[in-house]
């Protein structure tokens, strides 16, 4: 690969982060907290590139005798030809095609097809956390959900109606609440679920995989156990449909 192409597959990579921070499509891959990292990287990328290339330019625009170069340039050409044809410029150029794709054709977030099943877990310390967030069925995250049923030495979620988001999974034993949890970016993906039964399964079991759902429910109490991962069981009182959330990841 050719100074000048170097060059250029640095400045490109640089405008293609620029363009997914731009557009928000960064979220498909990395965690909000790292915006700033790559906003700086961007930047820095953006900035060596273009010098590298004025350099370049400018260099070419002083060189007394340009037929040098590529007379040079052809005597190896005809060398590396004899050669075996050892040396082909054109398929360096090829690099830059998906590199400048990953800034138009985004492929989507993972979903549960794509995240890493939940991963086999020893018995958590038991700890106490804080109070649930006040009202009739507050908000809570799917994984702080899971962690509380497993781990909350108050058992703050008994007796509790809480309100969780996430998309349907279907199972040969029913229906699950799943979001996809990130800790970095989506390479560490794991899938969190919680078991759904009660009154509202069967509006549950109506919507298709990956339909977004509000569920309002309680846990049902020592539902969270080792034999199943600790995953929970949620108790539903009503299920209602949701758009897909600009951000579907869950952290």
């Amino acid at each position: 690969m050719s100074r000048g192409t170097q060059n250029l597959v640095l400045l490109l990579v640089g405008l293609s982060t620029a363009v997914m921070l731009v557009k928000g499509t960064y979220l498909n891959y990395v965690k909000p907290g790292l915006l700033p990292w790559l906003i700086a990287a961007a930047a820095v990328l953006v900035i060596l590139g273009l010098a590298a290339v004025v350099r370049d330019l400018r260099h070419a625009a002083g060189d007394p005798d340009p037929g040098h170069d590529e007379h040079e340039g052809h005597d190896s050409h005809h060398d590396s030809h004899h050669d075996g044809h050892r040396h082909q410029p054109w398929l360096a150029w090829l690099l830059l095609i998906p590199i400048a794709m990953v800034a138009f054709v985004v492929p989507p977030p993972l979903d549960a097809r794509g995240a890493s099943p939940q991963a086999a877990v020893s018995t958590p310390h038991r700890r106490p956390f804080p109070p649930l967030p006040p009202g009739p069925a507050p908000v809570v995250s799917l994984p702080e959900t899971v962690m509380r049923a497993a781990a909350d030495s108050t058992n703050s979620l008994d007796g509790r109606s809480i309100t969780l988001t996430g998309f349907s999974l279907h199972h040969a034993g029913g229906v699950d609440l799943g979001r996809v949890v990130i800790v970095c970016c989506a390479a560490d993906a794991q899938l969190a679920r919680i078991h759904l039964t009660g009154p509202g399964l069967d509006a549950a079991k109506g919507f298709p995989d990956d339909t977004w759902l509000r569920i309002l429910g309680q846990i049902v109490p020592g539902s969270a156990q080792a034999v199943d991962g600790f995953i929970p069981t949620m108790s539903v009182e009503s299920v209602t449909q949701i758009d897909k959330p600009k951000n579907t990841y869950a952290y």
